[in-house]
């Protein structure tokens, strides 16, 4: 059988893309995650990945007050808003 090559490159690229758009479900980023993660391990690509936020040009969040202003609570819409390197 004949192996098919693609650019891992472009494909990273293009995942960061889409983690990084609000037009995908939190479930299809996890996807998407999963395979550009598994591509770059075993590729030998991993550099790691570090996480995007809308809000990251402010370090509290004034809608909330407390302890709770500066470490609001993770959730799975804030885990998949990442960038690989």
């Amino acid at each position: 059988m004949a192996r098919k090559t693609f650019n891992v490159a472009d494909f990273k690229d293009y995942v960061n893309s889409n983690l990084a758009c609000d037009r995908l479900s939190n479930h299809e980023k996890y996807g998407m995650i999963m395979l550009l993660d598994h591509i770059l391990h075993e590729t030998g690509n991993y550099k790691g990945f570090g996480y995007v936020y809308k809000d990251d040009v402010r370090p509290c969040f004034p809608d909330k007050v407390g302890d709770e202003a500066c470490n609001p609570a993770w959730d799975m819409s804030r885990d998949v808003r990442r960038k690989y390197y």
